[in-house]
């Protein structure tokens, strides 16, 4: 499908989307663009999920818009911002979920919670950049170079023996649908399932696939 350059427009914390100063940016669909970091967003995530640092620069990032369905069936306006490499395929990849009315519990920059991740995903928050390490690591997180996106992880944690994230979580970390008692236990990510496909065929892995740990709501790309 084409895209078309288009101003792009910004989502606000009162989801009206303005139009700004043109910068270079591309629509995929009617809800779904990306563009350049223009200098308000850039206001709104420095010193939170972005820093000065030698490995990725504002240059390289993309703010993301698309539109999602929520547990309750409403339709509602998202953000995200990743690397420039997987600008196209995350809005591919989200208008798919939206056409599937496949539901997010919220989709926003992780610098509305302060760019903590606890706090992001005990909201059940799906984020993608953020500049910070891996959990328990001093390595850098795939999260600090915008090429992860974490999905609904309340329901998707991370899990390393007995540690569970976030520890709202907690009962998601059984993974059978059939003995998992929580509320959304059939849309955790499962191996095989829409959302992990529709993952795999643009070229992400899936933390749940790790071995020595186990970090279902975390989707990759090199």
């Amino acid at each position: 499908m084409t895209i078309c350059l288009v101003s792009c427009l910004l989502l606000t914390s009162t989801s009206v989307f303005p139009q700004i100063t043109p910068s270079s940016g591309a629509v995929y669909q009617e809800g779904f663009s990306y563009c350049e970091i223009t200098p308000f967003i850039a206001s709104r995530i420095e010193g939170k999920s972005y820093r000065e640092n030698p490995d990725i620069s504002l240059a390289d990032l993309r703010y993301v818009r698309i539109k999602y369905i929520d547990f309750e069936g409403n339709e509602k306006d998202g953000e995200l911002i990743v690397n420039r490499r997987i600008a196209r395929d995350t809005v591919e990849i989200f208008y798919q979920l939206y056409r599937h009315k496949y539901p997010l519990q919220e989709v926003s920059l992780i610098d509305d919670y302060g760019a903590s991740d606890d706090r992001s995903m005990e909201a059940n928050n799906t984020a993608a950049f953020n500049y910070r390490k891996i959990t328990g690591s001093t390595s850098l997180s795939r999260h600090a170079y915008g090429m992860a996106i974490d999905i609904n992880p309340l329901i998707n944690p991370y899990v390393k023996g007995s540690t569970v994230l976030p520890a709202g979580g907690n009962v998601y970390a059984q993974r059978s649908a059939e003995k998992c008692t929580g509320k959304y236990a059939s849309f955790m990510i499962q191996r095989g399932d829409f959302i992990y496909k529709l993952f795999m065929e643009h070229g992400f892995t899936w933390g749940g696939d790790w071995r020595s740990v186990k970090d279902y709501q975390h989707f990759e790309k090199e």
